[in-house]
């Protein structure tokens, strides 16, 4: 038998900036008030609880202020030249691998304004978050969130095992709008199988 736990909404998320290489397109530089909902199934301790919700709530708002106001900047992203100084991060979108000018590439919804010559943004160094990740997309911000809770409820559960082995999955989703969440399900019984 499983139970699950849900927080989301109130204060969990974060205030960033970002853009998305999408289909040869660079998205202009924009940003989002993320909302951050996190999900836990696994069996009752012997207190009769999943996890403790104060404890997972203090975990999520620590991961999310660490992202709070910055630029969020995706270091494996094919498309971006990055140059790291002592001061500041110089990001280049090269266009490389953008479709050619007479494709037929589809033109998608919100990206009416997207770019397709080199851009170049230079940002101080303290307002970077750099991550290692593809693209800045509520997906894989989804998957880092869950990968940072799994290590912090390791670090925490250390000395209870017997609640760490309880549970079963950790769900963590992002939402860019109250319209558009992506979800990341991580197996806590199998880390080689998660999913999103």
């Amino acid at each position: 038998m499983s139970w699950k736990i849900v927080i989301e909404r109130g204060n969990l998320g974060f205030a960033a900036a970002h853009f998305i290489t999408f289909g040869g397109l660079c998205e202009p530089l924009h940003g989002h008030n993320y909302g951050v909902s996190v999900e836990l199934v696994g069996a009752l301790t012997q207190d009769s609880y999943v996890f403790d919700f104060v404890a997972l709530k203090d975990i999520t708002r620590a991961l999310c202020k660490a992202w709070d106001h910055r630029f969020l900047l995706p270091l494996q992203n094919p498309s971006l030249r990055l140059n790291e100084t002592e001061r500041e991060w110089e990001i280049i979108y090269t266009g490389a691998g953008r479709a050619p000018a007479h494709s037929a590439a589809p033109r998608l919804p919100g990206l009416e304004d997207a770019h397709t010559a080199t851009i170049r943004y230079v940002m101080p160094k303290e307002t970077v978050v750099a991550l290692p990740i593809d693209n800045v997309t509520a997906e894989r911000l989804a998957q880092l969130l869950a990968a940072d809770i799994v290590t912090r409820l390791t670090e925490d559960l250390a000395t209870m095992p017997d609640a760490l082995r309880a549970l079963e999955r950790l769900t963590v989703g992002v939402a860019e709008t109250e319209m558009q969440t992506a979800y990341y399900t991580r197996d806590l019984r199998n880390p080689d199988h998660d999913s999103t």
